[in-house]
């Protein structure tokens, strides 16, 4: 939990500095559609219903209403079911990106982001249920946030607001991919980068993927940092640790972070 702490700190701070320096970024909202449908059941004046026969009366299943048009008689058939099939990935399909895991972008709703990465990595191994944003452990944007938890994987969500959600709509806004003191490989599901850059990969190594640039060797509160940016909503950070000689990579965070 400790290392956890200091790289969703360690993000808040970093996207606090971004803002105060007039970095740009988009508040996004979540998606909806509303799709609205009504029938209307024309009666042609011509139809005659023959009255039931004594100790015949049945009643059979509902069917189709029927309209008259320039004097055809055209069945009007009630709309199939909505229906909505989740995608269906696995642990090799998730990747760490400044804008989500993998397929899973920032600003999914909570179910969603539950159902797609529980079916992927199996149950998690901690679910911190909805809290109030401000407690300790959490310290996240919005009224009420969530940490579920696979192995090194810890996912947050939010009821906004954030870049990726409004007030009030629960949605997965931030991520941390963390080595455990001391370990030298994560726990549970091993991640990776869109680029290939995985937990444990020397400073050399991140730099050859991300740019000189993308490195920062004087970072007030972590030392030595990876930043990787897009041009809309969206960041990436990644800490190291270790002497001049053997630097390694031990996290790396994406979204909005939280202070806990």
């Amino acid at each position: 939990m400790g290392t956890v702490v200091v790289i969703m700190a360690a993000l808040a701070v970093v996207l606090v500095i971004r803002n105060a320096l007039g970095s740009s970024g988009l508040t996004g909202q979540p998606g909806a559609s509303e799709v609205a449908s009504s029938t209307t059941e024309a009666t042609d004046p011509a139809t005659e219903t023959s009255p039931d026969t004594p100790g015949n009366t049945q009643e059979g299943p509902a069917g189709p209403t029927t309209t008259t048009v320039a004097g055809a008689t055209i069945p009007t058939l009630p709309p199939p079911p909505a229906t909505f099939v989740e995608e269906s990935i696995s642990a090799s399909d998730l990747r760490l990106q400044p804008e989500g895991l993998g397929p899973i972008p920032f600003g999914t709703d909570v179910n969603r982001t539950l159902n797609t990465l529980t079916a992927a990595l199996g149950a998690p191994d901690a679910d911190s249920g909805w809290l109030p944003a401000t407690v300790d452990q959490l310290q996240c944007p919005g009224t009420r946030a969530r940490q579920v938890t696979w192995g090194s994987l810890d996912v947050f969500f939010s009821d906004g607001p954030t870049d990726w959600g409004a007030d009030g709509f629960e949605h997965f806004f931030s991520f941390s991919y963390s080595l455990s003191p001391g370990s030298s490989s994560p726990e549970g599901p091993s991640l990776r980068t869109s680029e290939g850059l995985q937990l444990g990969a020397t400073l050399s190594r991140s730099s050859s993927i991300y740019g000189e640039s993308s490195i920062t060797r004087d970072h007030p509160t972590e030392g030595t940092i990876l930043e990787v940016e897009v041009p809309g909503p969206g960041y990436m950070m990644g800490v190291f640790a270790g002497t001049d000689d053997d630097v390694l990579l031990v996290s790396l965070g994406g979204g909005t972070g939280c202070r806990g």
